[in-house]
Order: structure tokens, then sequence, then C-alpha cells
């Protein structure tokens, strides 16, 4: 039998969810997959077993992703994703545990109502909704309840929040569909149109990662990876070498999207804020900050210096996690606001 009250950080996810509990931290990292038998609607597989399935199913089964652009888009697979994670991580039965969840700060009140039902529907007692850039700034360990202005730009699977805090409070903000699976998209586009070949999601990320960058200088001009897929032409098995430029190219609108979400905000910051900003500098977190030299592309764009969050993965849950603290002082309100 479970007698203690458990209490919860989630960063629910469009690309990942991730799980902080009080005083033990990071209890599970997942992707928000879910895969389901279409014939009989049974759910097959969650996360990263969900994910090896992703182009490689028969028709029998559907890889889904529940949430879309950060907010829930299938609510029952979404209820049903979370009370598998949330058993995962605790390792036993849990009863009617206190839960802080993120999502990004543009959300309406109907979706923030659709965060807070969903997770209530799985027997949770408490359940207090903050914005991700907000929990993001407090997993960045940055002074928030200072009377100075601070930004952070959270690049998520789904979207990127840019945000400026002062008092503790977020103060001016944008959010732009410009995250991780866009920027995946884009190059899925790209190698087809100049390669003709069609690659998976799972290809594209890859070459993110391993060559891509958001600033192409001449070291890069060697790195190269062979990537298979599907040639349009011939409709069989195919491969091709790719080049760091042309992952670069691939990925520059999606950060330009990024350069002028963070411009707009800077548009409408106070002067007093802005002065603030420029001296501290902006903060990125999310797993989309890792795409190399992010911060110097940025820092070029826009002339204020930029830094990388210490576990930029894990900041937003971090962050939902150190509100646990205040959910008895500030639940009520952060509840009502939700309503």
């Amino acid at each position: 039998m479970f007698w203690n009250k458990q209490r919860l950080g989630i960063d629910l996810g469009t690309a990942n969810t991730i799980i902080y509990i009080e005083k033990k931290g990071i209890a599970l990292r997942e992707p928000s997959i879910v895969a389901k038998q279409i014939e009989t609607g049974e759910i097959v597989a969650f996360g990263k077993e969900a994910e090896q399935l992703v182009g490689r199913t028969s028709d029998k089964y559907e890889i889904i992703r529940p949430m879309r652009d950060g907010v829930i888009a299938n609510f029952e697979l979404t209820k049903q994703m979370l009370s598998h994670y949330i058993k995962q991580a605790v390792h036993r039965s849990i009863s009617r545990p206190e839960v802080v969840i993120c999502v990004p700060s543009n959300i309406s009140k109907v979706e923030r109502r659709a965060m807070i039902d969903a997770i209530k529907d799985l027997g949770i007692s408490r359940a207090m909704i903050i914005e991700e850039p907000f929990a993001a700034a407090l997993g960045a360990d940055l002074s928030i309840s200072e009377p100075r202005g601070k930004m952070v730009v959270d690049i998520g699977g789904g979207t990127t929040d840019v945000a400026t805090i002062s008092y503790g409070e977020v103060v001016d903000n944008i959010t732009t569909r410009a995250g991780g699976n866009r920027m995946n998209e884009a190059i899925q586009a790209f190698v087809r149109e100049n390669y003709q070949l069609a690659i998976g999601y799972g290809e594209a990320e890859a070459l993110k990662i391993e060559i891509g960058n958001a600033k192409f200088t001449e070291y890069d001009k060697n790195d190269k990876m062979v990537v298979k897929g599907r040639n349009i032409a011939t409709g069989v098995p195919d491969e091709r070498i790719i080049y760091a430029k042309v992952v670069s190219e691939a990925l520059d609108e999606v950060i330009s999207m990024i350069v002028t979400s963070i411009k707009q905000v800077l548009e409408v910051t106070k002067p007093e804020l802005s002065v603030d900003i420029m001296e501290s500098g902006i903060v990125l977190s999310g797993g989309g900050a890792l795409l190399k030299r992010l911060p110097e592309r940025l820092y070029d764009e826009i002339g204020i210096p930029v830094h990388l969050s210490k576990i930029p993965l894990d900041s937003v849950a971090i962050g939902a996690g150190k509100m646990l603290k205040e959910l008895n002082k500030q639940g009520k309100e952060h509840e009502r606001r939700s309503r």
C-alpha cells in the first residue's frame, strides 16, 4: 500500500514526456508516442518501444503522437500514455498524487482545462499548470523573482516559447510552431526535393543531431552522413551521401522563424527590461537548443549574448519539480487562472 503523497513535475511535450519526482529528480524520459492496433483499437506500445515501430509497421498498426504543438490532440490516448508513464516512473501504485504540469505560454483556457481534466481523470488529487518558459527559467536556475528582466527561449518538439520574465511573472511572450519536429520535417522535405529520396522521421532526426548546425562554417564542409530511404523515381530502396551544408540549408528557415519570434518579443519589451536582458543575455532550453552552434547564430542575428542552460532537455521538467515547493502557497491562484 502506498501511503505518502507522491508529487510529480511533468513536462508533457510534443516530442517527449519527462517526469520529475520530488526529492528524487528526473525519473522518466520517453517519446510522446503511442502505437495502436487499428482493427481492435488496442494500445500495443508506448514511448521508445512504439518509436521502434515507426516506419516499420504493417497496415495493422498506427503510430500516433497524442500531443500536437504542445497541446492535447487526442484526449483519450494522452490519458493512457500519461498513466502508463506515471506508473513506470514511480515503479509502484500511487494514491492520488499531486502534479505540476507545463504548457506552452499561448494556449487557450479551453486547452488549459483539457490538460487539467486529462490528468485529474487519472485520479490526481491536485494539478497546477505553469507556462513552459517560466518552468525553463526555474530549471535553468535563473533568479526570476528579482526585479530584473530575463529572457528564456525554450525550443521544444512542437513549439518554441520566447518569454521575458521579471518579478516572478511572464511579462511578454510569443509561441511559434518552430520546434524540433519542424526542423526534422524541413530536412525530410529538403532531401526529397534535392536528392529525390524519401527518408523517415528518424533518419531526419539523425541528420540533425549528427551533422546539423545553425551556423555553417568551412570546418563543416567535409561532415557527411549516409542516409537510406526510398528513391522517389524508382520506388525502390536507395541511399545518398548528405553533407552538413545541405542540412544547414534545410534548417535555415526554421531558425529564422525563431529569430523573428525573439525580435518580436524584444520589440514590445520595456526599455528597462531590455537593458537587463542585454546585460544578462538570453537563455536557451529545450531539446532543440542542442542544435550545434545555435547560440552563436542567434547572437549574430540579434546582438545579445546567448547561453545554453545546464541541462536543456530537462530544464522544463526540473522547473516543474521546483514549483512543487510552491504548490500549497500558489496552487489556488494558478488553478483559478487555469479555469
